[in-house]
């Protein structure tokens, strides 16, 4: 089951690892930095819905995210 899945999904894998990259050079120039961030491939695997998981992050550094998404950043 799961090798179909991979098969339905193999573009929609491929643009969320590009929207992923695209993210993190964005959070990269607004100097945020968010650990945990990535991309859920165990639910993909197992559902085929592919989320980008942003992760646990300390509080200042999503006042930090949210400052910067209000402002508008572009890389």
């Amino acid at each position: 089951m799961s090798s179909m899945i991979d098969k339905i999904t193999t573009e929609d894998r491929r643009i969320a690892a590009d929207i992923l990259d695209d993210l993190q050079v964005v959070l990269y120039a607004a100097d945020v930095k968010l650990p945990s961030l990535g991309i859920d491939w165990r639910s993909a695997k197992a559902t085929g819905v592919i989320l980008i998981d942003l992760g646990a992050a300390r509080p200042d550094v999503i006042e930090r995210l949210v400052i910067i998404l209000r402002r508008g950043v572009r890389p």
